[in-house]
């Protein structure tokens, strides 16, 4: 037999043209590939080094732009400043207490792991006294003994204290840490401050080698180094690269190539540093080599392959469709054996199709009229479908399961891809409608609402099989969150359809309890959620009166404890909906008197708002802005405030400490007690011994924290008699009392 690829009209032939086409095309889009791949790999090389050296010159520079800030607040500190004068006085040693202060806040910067300090150190030139994180040591012992470096001996810091510049970026060098009992080498670059005709100098040890690691990273081969404007080195992370191995970079580019190496630079014009990493160029170019013979080869072969399919393809397609086509043209059909499935189910049905294709044709033109009968009767069947399932279902004398997939439409999407809720309801219900039905045959599903879809289960299916088949069904759902995420409750076993209604009311309460989360959920069981947790009433006026204040961040950060509050409790989404509701007719309350814009609208379109919201985050942030607008209303209209009101409260603010009274303002404003503190509490929402209050336990908040006088020292310095007044009030509105509060802070600034 001739073979087929002979005649070029054959589909084997034609088919064979096809595979060398497609093979051709793909030859040449390889062998672009390895050419255009082995061009633009340098590009890409020096693009990614590139692009690292300026993300590591980024860091850096922010770093060195911190420690400058620190230096100079340390240096200015006012403990560190009064020690240097006590150790100026004639006749007096240093004071344990003053030099305790300055411990402090030398720590405070020392053990900032953020600061990515070994060592903060002050030399006071006077005294010849180093105080550091562990204390206070002689200046001489210090550099001799704890902190040894051939580069930076005594004599060196102590000639520093004449210099002219104020900060200095000291070389990297190695130094030898003796401490307690254990010694060790570390690679520090000191950065120094003074202040012109200044006694003492202010020295961070920066820790070389962990901001090396952090900024750059272990990177291999890759080298990295710090050049200043004179061209001394300033740190190197290896001893193989120097600042004379620099190549000079020409034409205004950042990167050159000297001896086996890419160099690429980033220079700071602010302070001057020069950032440069170097590449070996050997490495990256015998990886080119063996990627482009690696991809020859395989080309090579690709092409030997497709080729040699593309015959045996060809024929073995070709044969049995010319002999089909031989026996449909003799009209006499003969089975030909062929090993493709498909063939074999052509030729065992060609003689019945042909033998029918008469008597079809005759057939239908007596039968027209039947056939359009028949659609309009199958339309019939479809509309009576829903009643048949209500009479099944009112039928039922047996234990069965409810399944309810409650629906949240997230509007914002689904406007702006214009799709319509009702509709997308009822694809999703013909979806579960058809997914049940497979693996459950006895389920019926049917829509309540736009939004609630029920599936009644009876109890023969078992309870792993649900179960499967519900996270399935969840997995699917949450293919379309962006769109709407499903909240699918599932009842208890009930005995017959007379309970259809109890069952519809549990799974109605379990819906309830769906968490904040960006998923759909399957919620099986009951399960105990927290009770509302609602504001106490000082937690209410400290709140609000922040807010009236304009404080939006105290605001913000107190309803993001409270929302983390409610979620470690397991609180649900319409927990926190409701929380959300209240907050913001409370909020819009506070604003009546700056307006109706200012509250209507704000609660119309936060209550839209509110309803968009699934998870803790989203929470967060629609508090965020509330407060924000808010905030921004209470400050705008603190401009025409009231001179009257503000008068009362610049008075609380300058003279909380004195025995102020209602009384005594209203003489002064020739008004009378009574109708001075109905217009404060109409103007601001709180009543003046609220505004006293509230500034008063500020105050005490402050000298807690940052002093070491006892509770009732602080009582009397804020206006409180009676200590046990003060005591009481405290706790009222921080929910505990004053010396609680002072060991918390303490521990925070630990």
């Amino acid at each position: 037999m001739k073979w087929p690829i002979v005649n070029r009209k054959t589909l084997g032939f034609q088919m064979f043209a096809i595979f060398l086409c497609i093979i051709l095309l793909f030859s040449v889009f390889n062998v672009l590939s390895i050419f255009l791949f082995n061009r633009g790999v340098q590009r890409e090389v020096i693009q990614y080094n590139r692009l690292m050296l300026n993300n590591t010159a980024d860091l850096y520079r922010a770093h060195f732009e911190r420690i400058r800030t620190m230096l100079f607040e340390t240096y200015r500190n006012a403990h560190v400043v009064a020690y240097d004068r006590q150790l100026g006085k004639t006749g007096e040693g240093p004071q344990p207490l003053m030099a305790s202060e300055v411990l402090k806040a030398v720590r405070a910067e020392a053990f900032n792991s953020m600061n990515y300090l070994n060592n903060l150190l002050i030399y006071y030139e006077r005294g010849s006294l180093i105080v550091d994180k562990e204390g206070t040591v002689d200046a001489e012992m210090m550099f001799s003994r704890f902190y040894e470096s051939s580069r930076y001996p005594f004599a060196y810091w102590r000639d520093q204290t004449n210099r002219a510049d104020n900060y200095v970026l000291h070389p990297n060098d190695a130094f030898t840490i003796n401490d307690l009992n254990v010694s060790y080498t570390a690679q520090l670059i000191p950065f120094s401050f003074r202040m012109p005709s200044s006694d003492y100098v202010v020295i961070a040890l920066l820790d070389a080698r962990t901001m090396y690691q952090t900024f750059f990273g272990e990177t291999g081969d890759r080298l990295f180094m710090i050049v200043s404007d004179d061209g001394t080195l300033v740190y190197s992370s290896s001893g193989e690269l120097s600042a004379m191995d620099m190549p000079a970079f020409e034409g205004g580019r950042d990167y050159a190539l000297s001896e086996d190496r890419y160099y690429f630079a980033k220079k700071d014009p602010a302070s001057g540093l020069t950032y440069v990493t170097a590449v070996p160029s050997a490495d990256i170019a015998s990886r080119v080599r063996n990627a482009s013979l690696s991809l020859l080869v395989v080309f090579a072969v690709s092409v030997v392959i497709c080729v040699m399919a593309s015959l045996y393809f060809g024929r073995k397609i070709n044969r049995p469709v010319k002999q089909m086509v031989a026996s449909l043209m003799r009209r006499d059909p003969v089975k030909v054996p062929s090993a493709i499935q498909e063939f074999d189910l052509i030729q065992r049905n060609i003689g019945e199709l042909m033998k029918e294709k008469e008597a079809i044709r005759k057939e239908l033109l007596g039968k027209r009229t039947l056939l359009t009968s028949f659609g309009y009767i199958n339309k019939l069947k479809a509309i009576t479908s829903d009643i048949n399932e209500w009479n099944d279902i009112a039928g039922i004398d047996e234990p069965f399961v409810l399944v309810l997939c409650q629906l949240h439409f997230k509007s914002k999407t689904v406007s702006a891809s214009q799709l319509r809720t009702d509709r997308m309801a009822y694809y999703v219900r013909e979806y579960i409608h058809i997914f049940l039905s497979e693996r459950m045959p006895s389920s019926h599903t049917f829509q309540i609402e736009n939004n609630q879809i029920l599936s009644l289960i009876r109890s023969e299916e078992t309870r792993e099989t649900l179960d499967e088949t519900l996270e399935t069904l969840k997995s699917i759902l949450d293919r379309d969150k962006a769109y709407l995420l499903a909240t699918i409750a599932v009842s208890s076993v009930h005995d017959s359809s007379a309970q259809f209604n109890d069952a519809y009311r549990e799974v109605l309460r379990m819906a309830r309890q769906a968490r904040p989360l960006d998923e759909s959920q399957v919620l099986r069981v009951h399960r105990a959620v927290p009770e509302l947790l609602l504001l106490t009433v000082p937690q209410e006026q400290e709140l609000y009166a922040n807010l009236q204040a304009g404080n939006r961040n105290y605001c913000i950060s107190f309803m993001e404890r409270m929302l983390d509050r409610m979620d470690k409790k397991g609180a649900g989404v319409q927990q926190l909906r409701e929380l959300a509701g209240g907050v913001i007719a409370r909020v819009a309350k506070i604003l009546e008197p700056y307006g109706s814009d200012a509250d209507a609208s704000m609660r119309l379109r936060y209550v839209e708002h509110v309803g968009e919201c699934f998870t803790l985050d989203q929470f967060k942030q629609l508090f965020v802005q509330l407060f924000t607008d808010a905030a921004a209303v209470v400050q705008a209209n603190k401009e025409k405030q009231d001179p009257t009101v503000s008068l009362v409260m610049e008075m609380i603010e300058n003279r909380y400490a004195d025995d102020l009274s209602l009384d005594l303002l209203a003489d002064r404003l020739n008004l009378s007690a009574a109708y001075l503190s109905v217009y404060i509490k109409e103007k601001t929402g709180a009543n003046f011994s609220d505004h006293l209050n509230a500034v008063r336990i500020r105050k005490a908040k402050e000298l807690l924290a940052g002093t070491e006088l006892s509770v009732q020292e602080i009582s009397a310095r804020i206006g409180y008699r009676n200590v046990t007044s003060f005591n009481r009030m405290f706790k009222k509105i921080t929910g505990i009392p004053p010396g609680e509060y002072r060991k918390s802070q303490w521990l925070k600034a630990e």
